[in-house]
Formats: structure tokens, sequence, C-alpha cells
């Protein structure tokens, strides 16, 4: 895999996924003091703003949820075979690529937590930790990552276990760091994840009998429509005309692929598997 220097907010438009956050919380007044109907600092949500954070939720499907799609097709021990050997320099990358390598890193080590050889899952927990210390996540999210590597080092933890506790990682600790008030840097951590996830389960797929099951992890038209309006909109103002021109024909390839209702052949696994390999070859 080649590596190609970025122009600046280029990672901005590759955003090929959403914020999955939690709703936001309030702690109820203890002594209720009835509003007005209409309250300028507290404006009503309507129903289709609640649908769209939902469908952003949504978007990216749980290291868990994931695993079950992945043992049901018998590819799970497979995908442990098939992750690439990254060379990237997490420790002195600059944000952008830091965040999205970060996030192809996080995503190997949870697709092959039940899976790959300890000394693997704990090089990879390093990797990731350089990436968030190189992205200002915070002293806890290194002393947890050094917690869990400190215990697969000494098999003092399941694999389903672990599994859970990534599954609360990635959708839960991860996007609630602050990281510096970057808020773009969540966004792109899970634009790695998605990304390489969607290449390694298209891989693994072409050499499987049972597809049913992980090649649903594929049909997401929801997460290519967001992300072809991304482009349009907000991303069109932050790279070059020619460059969201090949993200938009790229994404109307995974987007024609995804809305299948068929089961995928060949040529739609190569479809995914080049265009993702194509977005991954500019890290």
């Amino acid at each position: 895999m080649f590596r190609t220097v970025l122009r600046p907010g280029l990672w901005s438009v590759l955003m090929l996924t959403a914020c999955s956050g939690g709703a936001e919380t309030h702690t109820p007044d203890p002594k209720p003091v009835e509003q007005p109907a209409t309250n300028p600092e507290k404006p009503p949500v309507d129903a289709a703003t609640l649908e769209a954070h939902h469908e952003k939720i949504a978007l990216v499907p749980s290291p868990v949820e994931t695993q079950k799609a992945l043992e049901a097709s018998g590819i799970a021990t497979q995908l442990a075979t098939l992750i690439p050997k990254h060379d990237f320099d997490l420790a002195a990358a600059e944000t952008d690529h830091a965040a999205v390598r970060t996030g192809v890193v996080l995503a190997d080590l949870l697709l092959t937590t039940k899976n790959a050889k300890k000394e693997e899952l704990v090089s990879r927990l390093a990797s990731i930790d350089q990436g968030m210390t190189q992205l200002g996540g915070g002293s806890d999210i290194s002393a947890t990552l050094k917690d869990a590597s400190d215990r697969i080092t000494a098999d003092a933890v399941t694999r389903d276990d672990l599994l859970k506790e990534f599954d609360e990682l990635s959708g839960v600790v991860i996007p609630e760091l602050e990281f510096n008030g970057q808020d773009r840097v969540v966004p792109l951590i899970e634009a790695g994840s998605w990304l390489e996830g969607a290449n390694l389960v298209a891989r693994a797929l072409k050499a499987s009998d049972n597809k049913g099951a992980a090649e649903k992890l594929l049909k997401a038209p929801s997460v290519v429509d967001y992300f072809i309006k991304y482009v349009k909109t907000d991303g069109a103002e932050k790279a070059p005309a020619a460059v969201t021109k090949k993200l938009e024909e790229a994404l109307l390839e995974l987007k024609a692929v995804a809305e299948k209702t068929e089961p995928l052949d060949e040529k739609d696994l190569d479809t995914v598997i080049q265009v993702t390999n194509d977005v991954l070859a500019l890290l």
C-alpha cells in the first residue's frame, strides 16, 4: 500500500461514517418550574431531527453484531489472516491522518478480537494508544488500553469479555473523548474503521460459500447516502472539484452494491474491494 500526502482538509471530505455519540441527557431541576410554551434556550426537537440523529447513531454496527455476522458466515477466523501490515507512524502523523489510521487499526482489532494471536492484539492496542496520544485523547484512554493489553498478555481475560469491552470502547468511550476540542476526530476514526472493515469483509466473503449473514454488513445504503450528501454539500468546499467528483463516483458504485436485494456476486465484492482499496491507498 502506497502513501500519498493529501491536500489540507481532504480527509474531511472522506468522512465515510457519522458520529455515534449517545443522546444528550439532562438532570431535572429538583423543584420543577413550569416553562412557557416557547423557550428560546431549549427549542423543541421535531421528529425529523430525532430520526436523523438515530440514523447517524445506527450507521456503524457494533463489534458484537459484526462478530455474530462473521461467525454465521464462517469467515471470522479467516479475517485474522487478511490483515495487512500497516506501516503507520501514528505517533508523528498530523491530526487527520492520525485519526483515520487509528480507525483502520481499531477495525483490525475489533474484527479479529476472538481469533488473532495475543501478540497481535497487544501490538494493535499499542498502535491505537499511540494514535490516541497523538490526537490528544487523554490519560484515561491510555490507561484503559494498557490495562486491556496487560490482561491479554497475562491470559487474564476471555476473548468474549474482550469483545464486549472493545464494543464499549468503540461505541461509547472513544466517541465521548474531547480530543482537545477537535470535533472532526471521532468521525475520522470511524471513517478509517468503516473503510478497513468493509474491505476486509468483502475480501473474506470472496472465499466463503455462506455469504448471507456477513454480506448484510456491506448492504447499508443509508450509510452511502449520508456520505454522498456530505460530499455534495459540506465536503464540496473542502477539496478540489476533481477530488470530490472522483469520490462521488466511487460512492455511487458502493451505493449500487449496498442497494442490491439479491445476494452479492463476485463482481459486487470486487467493486467494494477496489473502491475501498483506492481510498485506503491514500493513507
